[in-house]
């Protein structure tokens, strides 16, 4: 379950925050996820749920952003959001650059 090692990454991040900006408690964590990026959200949740214990992040809620698959054609420039893994133009049958909906990133740390 890559999931725990995720929530534990979200976390370090999150503690290396409060610790520059000289907070003792965490409030929210923000996280960017894009639909292709290979995780499941329940078990993310239930992960960061189960590090956070005892730590600053305690009452820490992870507040997570899904970001949708969508690509580019590179002959005819359109841009498509994709509902099948598909990456062929339904248009003029080019192929599809991934533009967004890998994303993994932490997008800010609410701390006090």
């Amino acid at each position: 379950m890559h999931e725990a090692t995720l929530a534990e990454n979200i976390l370090e991040i999150a503690f290396e925050a409060a610790r520059q900006n000289h907070a003792k408690k965490i409030f929210k964590v923000g996280l960017t996820l894009g639909e292709m990026a290979g995780v499941e959200v329940e078990a993310l949740n239930l992960s960061f749920d189960v590090l956070k214990k005892n730590t600053p992040a305690e009452d820490a809620q992870l507040v997570i952003k899904r970001v949708p698959i969508s690509a580019a054609c590179n002959k005819c420039g359109k841009i498509f959001r994709l509902e099948r893994y598909n990456f062929f133009c339904p248009e003029c049958d080019g192929v599809l650059i991934l533009q967004s909906g890998r994303e993994l990133l932490v997008d800010f740390v609410d701390c006090e």
